[in-house]
């Protein structure tokens, strides 16, 4: 009852539901876009997502070390889905299509994996009692894989009925533009959640 009766839990459980579900299935599919939508060769597309996983292993213990100082997880956590929500829009809008673009909102997106997940976990332990700290933990968890199995499903069949297009000569190509919309939707609501967090 401590745990699902307390608000701040439910934010923060929604928060990493919407938040991990705006980048893991987005990874997916991400090589794709980089191929489709910023023409960059099937050799070496994968490389751009990639950048990803290097960043955070750079700047998750960088913006730890910011949490532990200056406190303030909620904001860091609005910043965050902020910076999430832009890449995710800029992925979407058909404005700038070259390969360049498609680096430095990797790079963006490196920098919000890294600061929401390093505010948002040691806030847990600020809303719930150390000894249902495992609970909470757990039930998070649980939540958000739910989350990371659905997703991928529904964007993978939004592609599919929506994305897809036969040229003329017969070659199968995508659009990702309502795919991007749906990711960029995802931020817009982390973003919501994060802004009542830091109200309560």
């Amino acid at each position: 009852g401590v745990i699902f009766g307390n608000p701040g839990f439910w934010l923060v459980t929604i928060l990493c539901l919407l938040f991990y579900s705006g980048v893991f299935p987005f990874l997916k599919f991400a090589t794709k876009l980089m191929i489709y939508k910023y023409g960059v060769s099937e050799d070496i597309a994968g490389y751009i997502p990639a950048i990803l996983p290097f960043g955070t292993i750079i700047l998750t213990p960088l913006f730890g070390t910011l949490y532990d100082r200056i406190g303030k997880g909620a904001t860091l956590m609005i910043i965050g889905s902020l910076i999430l929500t832009c890449v995710h829009i800029f992925f979407a809008l058909p404005l700038i299509d070259t390969p360049w673009f498609a680096i430095i909102l990797m790079v963006l997106l490196g920098i919000s994996f890294s600061l929401v997940p390093s505010a948002m976990w040691p806030s847990v332990p600020k809303i719930i009692p150390m000894k249902q700290l495992g609970s909470a933990y757990a039930i998070i968890f649980y939540i958000q894989n739910i989350g990371l199995s659905l997703v991928p499903v529904l964007i993978g069949s939004v592609i599919e009925h929506y994305s897809k297009h036969t040229l003329p000569n017969g070659s199968i190509t995508y659009d990702f533009t309502i795919p991007m919309a749906i990711f960029a939707l995802f931020g817009v609501m982390a973003v919501i959640i994060a802004v009542a967090l830091r109200i309560l």
